[in-house]
């Protein structure tokens, strides 16, 4: 059943991106304020919602470089319409170690891509070397997994499937895994930055066809964690599990046609001296 839908990736764009990321986009870069000339740097840029968004924004004398460590985001990612504004160049890279200059930006995005660094600090050092003088970073990171409703719900069940597949339940829950904001704020202070501020926003989550709803975001979290469709065997026999374990908690979040949660999530901007 699994290999009738889109690729891991292509999934993550069609059924992550209306659902959640397109209504935490617009809160992320209205708290970032880009503005018109501006060179902006979008950092762990999956498959380029952040980076399509803001390309208008910054206008065509404005420059927007797109980095993802996953050539499968970034390929559909290239796919997606081109917007007005400026050009994005895509760039393939690992945010700890890419290659980026002084001083080449004014701002930096990173939505839901600091957690899954393999050094946070490291990259946050990394991204603040490349800003002006005065530049900023706006950032979004989820709140803890058990501040989650649905998902820390359905990561309870997950969990007593997860050993065939050869992941872990830290690997499970990395997208909430840097949820404190007294954390976030300590990182963002060791690398250098300073007029920090957090603030605590959550977004409503909306999906069509709650019945389709949990085979459709374990294979668009495959695009995340790669290992959960390695035998695709055993994540057709933990897709089935969970989409049996879990219809009572869809039921409950269901309206109709519809499919609805908040996600709570820590948005956080720091600025250059």
């Amino acid at each position: 059943m699994a290999s009738q839908l889109p690729s891991p990736a292509e999934m993550y764009e069609l059924f992550y991106g209306p659902g959640i990321f397109q209504p935490l986009t617009a809160v992320l870069v209205e708290f970032a304020a880009p503005k018109l000339g501006e060179r902006v740097l979008d950092v762990a840029c999956g498959t380029g919602l952040v980076a399509r968004h803001v390309a208008p924004l910054v206008g065509a004398a404005g420059k927007v470089v797109a980095v993802d460590i996953n050539p499968a985001m970034l390929a559909v990612a290239r796919k997606q319409p081109i917007p007005d504004g400026a050009v994005i160049e895509w760039r393939e890279g690992d945010a700890v170690t890419i290659d980026l200059s002084a001083d080449e930006f004014d701002l930096v995005l990173c939505q839901q891509g600091l957690q899954f660094f393999s050094d946070p600090a490291a990259a946050l050092r990394r991204v603040h070397a490349s800003l002006v003088p005065g530049g900023r970073i706006a950032l979004a990171v989820w709140q803890g997994i058990e501040r989650q409703s649905l998902f820390a719900e359905f990561a309870e069940i997950e969990a007593r499937h997860l050993a065939p597949l050869g992941v872990s339940y830290d690997d499970l829950v990395a997208p909430f895994s840097l949820g404190d904001a007294d954390h976030l704020r300590v990182l963002l202070e060791g690398a250098g930055f300073a007029q920090i501020e957090v603030v605590a926003h959550a977004i409503n989550a909306r999906f069509p066809s709650p019945e389709t709803f949990a085979r459709k975001m374990e294979t668009a979290y495959a695009a995340v964690i790669p290992a959960f469709i390695e035998d695709p065997a055993a994540f057709d026999t933990f897709v089935d599990a969970v989409e049996r374990e879990t219809r009572e908690v869809v039921q409950r979040y269901s309206r109709g046609d519809t499919l609805s949660f908040t996600m709570p999530t820590n948005l956080a901007v720091a600025h250059v001296a």
